[in-house]
């Protein structure tokens, strides 16, 4: 009997040093998540142990005695640091607070009241010496004792039921820490089912414990549990702005960080198949269904509900090259593919810019030109005059312009009469034989400007297209005819309409006759009713293709309010 007490107690000073010398390293990596109730552990279970050691080796002495209300100093800290230890393993640090640690210091508070202020017997009550007893004294629990054992077991429990209960919810993706951790969590309850069950002449759950502190040490420090999962989870994850799923290799999702509990509007989303988890999000599951393991990372972008998103699927592998889960990763990318896309609209903006400069200027210029040469010819003032109407002209179209290519809205509104703005814009139009004829007339409340560029644009389509005497296709012209054309103007309720005699556009071309670059005619830019359809929306109003009475081509242009007026006027 006495040499295994002996060698029991040599045990336990054994234990006692690595789990100090533990627990000092421990504490030089505080700054480490959970490094710092790690270190309180141990040195609870080093005091624990060594209190043990010394009152086996002095048993029958008040020295033992001493050693046997010791022991609680290690006691009480290495149960409150296990505790704290599994709410910072299992993602429950946000407890970890001012008041918790208030509530886990009454108890060793009352505890050691008693000791030192009550009366014998409320802890333990002592008879002997004896040989019995690894203490040399018969020590029976007193009311506090037993307080003080329900409350650790209360304490171990809710540890283990916290840590087994992750542990479960883990899959193999982190098999060996958490493997060791359950084991850490049943060595001491295995140690109490023994002293409680069995007659042992020495106290198995020090030894025990001891061991649960070394393997929560390698697990710690060797199997870097913690800077696996879940705190560096909780640390980087966390704090990404990513969705962040972990899947099984069952396809169960085992860790999900906020933002994609938030995506997918379920906060309970850890423990479900993928499957239920995307069910709500079809395009989402089709993707993840449509993500493999033979590349290293497979990525895609999907659009979901004019959201999109890059999906992004890695695989994890084990020590040994194991599949063990993936990281199923969402990343938003609207406002990216939104810039994209306004990048792609400004690029497109910009050939626009140079096509219709080239476009719209050709015509004020060859009307410079040919007043030009009659000035030359007839020597009257007057063409010059004309001149520099077409120059004007010419300005006011590079400032249009340049607001088409900004897609800037009209701001400057006046009231407008339509006869006076077709006549005007037949002015500036080389219109040749070609024929204006204005029926009814109305206010206009818009930019006079934009305006005129709106009906030389289609003035313009017409007259220069009149030479040909067949289409084939669609063509930015309202109409053709050649010498002879007549274009109409009718004001109506809502707007006004622009029609010609020429063979229209056939009823399948006319949505897209609108579209920059349309065009059958070899020598056509395809501008004239991108241009007219950019003033028509920059002004609030609709547009429409349709057939006139002759057959041919009518644009509506309606979504105004003011009231027709009557007027008939032809103009050659």
């Amino acid at each position: 009997m006495a040499t295994l007490l002996v060698a029991y107690a040599f045990s336990l000073l054994i234990v006692a040093v690595v789990l100090g010398t533990l627990s000092v390293y421990a504490w030089s990596q505080r700054d480490s998540p959970g490094g710092t109730a790690l270190s309180v552990l141990l040195a609870g279970l080093s005091i624990w142990d060594l209190c043990v050691a010394v009152g086996v080796l002095t048993r029958g002495t008040d020295v033992a005695l001493l050693f046997a209300y010791g022991l609680y100093v290690g006691v009480m800290p290495a149960i409150a640091g296990l505790f704290v230890f599994a709410l910072a393993y299992t993602d429950r640090a946000r407890y970890l607070n001012r008041w918790t640690y208030a509530l886990l210091s009454i108890e060793p508070i009352t505890f050691f009241t008693a000791l030192f202020t009550g009366p014998d017997g409320l802890i333990y009550t002592v008879s002997g010496p004896t040989e019995t007893g690894i203490y040399g004294w018969e020590i029976v629990g007193g009311p506090v004792f037993w307080g003080h054992l329900v409350y650790s077991y209360i304490l171990i429990a809710v540890s283990s039921a916290l840590i087994i209960h992750y542990a479960l919810n883990s899959g193999d993706l982190y098999g060996k820490q958490v493997y060791a951790v359950l084991l850490a969590i049943v060595l001491p309850w295995f140690g109490s089912v023994v002293s409680i069950f069995a007659s042992t002449r020495i106290e198995l759950t020090p030894l025990l414990l001891a061991g649960t502190g070394m393997i929560l040490s390698w697990a710690f420090f060797k199997g870097r549990l913690l800077d696996i999962s879940p705190v560096a989870y909780r640390e980087v994850v966390e704090s990404l702005n990513s969705a962040v799923f972990v899947v099984d290799t069952d396809d169960t999702i085992i860790e999900a960080n906020d933002v994609g509990r938030k995506l997918l509007g379920d906060e309970t989303i850890v423990g479900q198949s993928v499957d239920d988890a995307l069910e709500t999000s079809p395009e989402l599951l089709e993707k993840y269904r449509g993500l493999n393991d033979d590349a290293e990372e497979t990525q895609a972008v999907i659009e979901q509900r004019d959201r999109f998103f890059d999906v992004q699927l890695t695989p994890l592998y084990d020590s040994h090259d194991a599949l063990v889960g993936r990281v199923f990763l969402i990343h938003e990318i609207t406002e990216q593919k939104e810039r994209e896309r306004e990048l792609e609209r400004r690029n497109q903006q910009l050939d626009q810019f140079a096509a219709v400069l080239s476009h719209d200027l050709r015509n004020p210029l060859n009307v410079a030109s040919g007043r030009l040469a009659l000035a030359r010819e007839r020597n009257d003032p007057e063409e010059f005059d004309r001149v520099e109407e077409a120059h004007d002209r010419m300005s006011s179209l590079i400032d249009e312009v340049l607001a088409f290519a900004r897609d800037e809205k009209t701001t400057d509104r006046v009231e407008l009469q339509l006869s006076a703005l077709a006549k005007a814009a037949w002015g500036h139009v080389d219109t040749g034989e070609a024929t204006l004829r204005i029926d009814g007339d109305r206010v206009i409340v818009g930019d006079r400007d934009q305006l005129l560029q709106l009906f030389e644009n289609v003035f313009r389509n017409s007259v220069e297209h009149g030479s040909t005497s067949s289409r084939t296709g669609a063509d930015d012209s309202v109409g053709h005819g050649g010498a002879g054309v007549t274009i109409r103007v009718d004001a109506t309720p809502d707007g006004f309409t622009i029609s010609d005699n020429g063979p229209g556009v056939p009823p399948e071309e006319r949505e897209e006759i609108f579209t920059h670059g349309v065009t059958s005619s070899e020598s056509g830019t395809g501008l004239g009713l991108a241009i007219v359809q950019h003033v028509v929306e920059s002004h609030g109003w609709d547009v429409e293709m349709t057939e006139s009475q002759p057959g041919g081509a009518k644009l509506v242009i309606s979504g105004l309010e003011t009231k027709p007026t009557q007027l008939s006027e032809t103009t050659s």
